[in-house]
């Protein structure tokens, strides 16, 4: 991976950090209305989010193989980026088929309470891990644990966006840092 990549994905995991609570915010504020702009507004913001969690899913995943051969958590990012795909689309969905408005609510619920739960253990993979994070593993590990556990009882999902967005800015600085290395090598 070039150092033009890890540099994309630095800022798009800091523009994660910097979108998240305002989409939180715009969230709450739009769903208190029933109209065509605000639902596409939300779908919009879901949308953004899913593309985000995905390329930065998918970054952490290529980083932690190509650059430190560490493939435990393959599968919990994998499990992690379907999940989210799958929620995202439900969700966008319920905005636009009020009929299945209830059960999409639901099925979303579980979704949110075994994404939360996996994190949690995608979080501890991590933590056992040598630190290839550069200084960063046990900070970042515990944030993505404290994070899930916060998902997965719904009731605290506004403080777990406020931890997400910490982690996705230990990541962007990894991303950054890896640039740097990246630049280092090629030169050597």
């Amino acid at each position: 991976m070039t150092s033009n990549i890890f540099r994309r994905a630095g800022y798009l995991a800091m523009t994660s950090a910097i979108l998240s609570i305002p989409f939180l915010v715009l969230t709450y504020q739009l769903s208190q209305r029933e109209d065509v702009v605000s639902y596409a507004l939300q779908a919009a913001m879901q949308l953004i989010g899913l593309f985000l969690f995905i390329y930065l899913a998918a970054m952490l995943k290529k980083y932690l193989n190509q650059h430190h051969s560490f493939h435990d958590v393959d599968n919990y990012i994998d499990f992690l980026i379907t999940t989210n795909l799958i929620f995202s689309l439900a969700t966008v969905a319920g905005l636009f088929i009020p009929a299945y408005e209830m059960t999409i609510e639901r099925f979303c619920f579980i979704l949110i309470v075994v994404f939360g739960i996996v994190q949690v253990l995608f979080g501890l993979k991590l933590l056992r891990a040598t630190d290839v994070l550069k200084g960063m593993l046990k900070p970042y590990s515990i944030l993505i644990l404290v994070t899930g556990g916060l998902i997965s009882t719904v009731v605290f999902l506004p403080v777990a966006v406020l931890t997400g967005a910490i982690a996705d800015v230990m990541l962007g600085t990894l991303f950054f840092q890896a640039t740097g290395q990246t630049a280092q090598d090629s030169i050597e």
